[in-house]
């Protein structure tokens, strides 16, 4: 059986066992004090604690967790991309939580009735939302793209209904489902209408509760996941219009063929098929840059002639060390700062920030340190006398919102990226012939037109260690300037669908 298959059949069985009858669990499980936690729960639908809610949450917590701790060390990859698009389509954060109810996070799930990927969609319904499914592409596979087109489908779901938990549960079994059970009970109101639904889809609302629970307060049950390298944590894509296999990827970008087909598994034959349209390679941000120069140095209209170089010899998994490629600093929270707007500022997700700092809400407090991760250099793949002019979405800290910048130079601290976020922050080590240097960021004067973006008020510290590694970082602005807003892609509309349970999704 070839290696793809493989992968498909265990996720298809994972998915089974996650909906499978609960097994007897070695775990405690405390309902005086869960059931407290999870009534006063902030979540975008109204908790309601149901023997259906607590049998899922006893799911994730059996066996000392160890699900909950595959799936949030999962959720480190895949929710900073998830949080990108719920804020460009303006939803609730909280329907992160929703993949993990469809494929525990496993982005090659497959149902047993053929839904596919992070979002579970059906083939049909794939296709109604503009993702290429053929012999050699899947993009339900595809973790931005497959998000783009759940965040259309539940935002038309939830403009059709005005509310999340039949959002949901349409999600589930489709809109036709959801009306008839509707005209039955004469409501429509889910928890009414729910006895009119599919057993799956009365259970559906439930499971969100459930995952939405574990994850909020998984650090409250002792699980503490083994997060992945940042390599896989900060991502993006780059658009590619040429066939070009994994191994030419791979060598351009120094990353291990396995690690390239790990971020991209909407392709089945091992490379990107030609396409007028483009296809989306997602790599680890630090990298992308190379391939953006190598695609643009191969371009008939480039405006140079460059020599290409060889390609470089492939590296070996054994020898992939991502956790040498980063080093980090601290912020200090200032007064009326938002996670989001930091975020923004480094270029970052909420996300990132909240596994990086071990933070157990997204709430802020003045004189909060917070551990920024940073790339030691950024991979190229021309010499640097060759190379052309891109614009890779470069992890740096945003200076749109000020005219004047100004470069200190930090010493890094080598320690290696740790596997598991530690419970407090001590990452900061000076050397014994360096004192920490501490630059203060002087507050932003808030563009009129829309000041919670220019982080108004703000006065924030970095420090770090001083070594040869550079960090640009604002200073005392002459004035602010709006960057332009790019306007939002239409959402495409769908088709209306043949199906008459809707997409099908289990």
């Amino acid at each position: 059986m070839e290696l793809a298959s493989l992968r498909r059949l265990l996720a298809s069985l994972f998915s089974i066992i996650l909906f499978s009858p609960i097994l007897q669990a070695n775990t405690t499980f405390n309902t005086d004090e869960i059931r407290p936690r999870f009534e006063t729960m902030d979540c975008m639908i109204t908790p309601r604690y149901t023997s259906e809610v607590e049998s899922y949450i006893k799911r994730y917590l059996a066996y000392n967790g160890s699900q909950a701790k595959r799936v949030m060390a999962r959720a480190a990859v895949y929710f900073p991309i998830y949080e990108k698009y719920l804020k460009e389509h303006d939803l609730p954060q909280d329907l992160k939580y929703l993949s993990i109810v469809e494929s525990a996070l496993i982005p090659t799930a497959v149902s047993p009735v053929g839904a596919s990927g992070l979002w579970q969609f059906m083939s049909e319904t794939g296709r109604l939302f503009c993702l290429t499914i053929d012999k050699t592409v899947d993009e339900r596979l595809c973790p931005y793209n497959s998000t783009e087109a759940a965040m259309q489908y539940l935002a038309k779901q939830f403009q059709r209904y005005g509310s999340w938990e039949l959002a949901l549960a349409s999600y589930n079994c489709g809109p036709g489902t959801i009306n008839n059970a509707m005209k039955r009970a004469r409501s429509n109101n889910y928890w009414t209408i729910s006895k009119y639904l599919p057993r799956e889809t009365r259970n559906f609302v439930p499971a969100f509760l459930g995952a939405a629970y574990v994850g909020n307060f998984y650090h409250l049950h002792d699980i503490e996941p083994a997060y992945p390298s940042l390599d896989m944590q900060v991502t993006e894509a780059v658009k590619v219009f040429e066939r070009l296999d994994f191994t030419t990827i791979a060598a351009i970008t120094g990353l291990p063929v396995e690690i390239v087909n790990e971020l991209n598994p909407a392709y089945k034959k091992d490379f990107i098929p030609e396409n007028t349209e483009g296809y989306d390679v997602i790599l680890p941000r630090r990298v992308s840059s190379a391939l953006v120069e190598y695609l643009q140095a191969r371009r008939p209209d480039s405006p140079r002639k460059i020599e290409m170089p060889p390609l470089p010899e492939l590296v070996d998994t054994a020898n992939y060390r991502p956790e040498e490629h980063y080093f980090h600093s601290v912020y200090v929270v200032a007064e009326g700062d938002k996670i989001g707007d930091l975020a923004d500022a480094f270029n970052i997700a909420p996300y990132n920030l909240k596994v990086w700092n071990n933070l157990t809400t997204y709430q802020l407090k003045k004189g909060q340190e917070l551990t920024i991760w940073f790339p030691t250099e950024f991979h190229h793949f021309l010499p640097k006398e060759e190379r052309i002019a891109v614009t890779p979405l470069a992890w740096s800290i945003n200076t749109k919102i000020v005219e004047a910048v100004q470069e200190e130079v930090f010493e890094r601290d080598n320690s290696p990226v740790p596997s598991e976020m530690p419970a407090t922050i001590s990452l900061l080590k000076s050397s014994s012939d360096a004192q920490p240097l501490t630059v203060v960021v002087t507050p932003f004067t808030a563009a009129p037109a829309a000041p919670k973006k220019n982080l108004a008020g703000m006065v924030g510290k970095m420090t770090a260690p001083l070594k040869e590694i550079k960090i640009t970082l604002p200073k005392m602005p002459v004035r602010t300037k709006e960057a332009p807003t790019a306007p939002k892609p239409t959402p495409v509309v769908p088709k209306r669908s043949s199906e008459p349970n809707g997409h099908g999704i289990l």
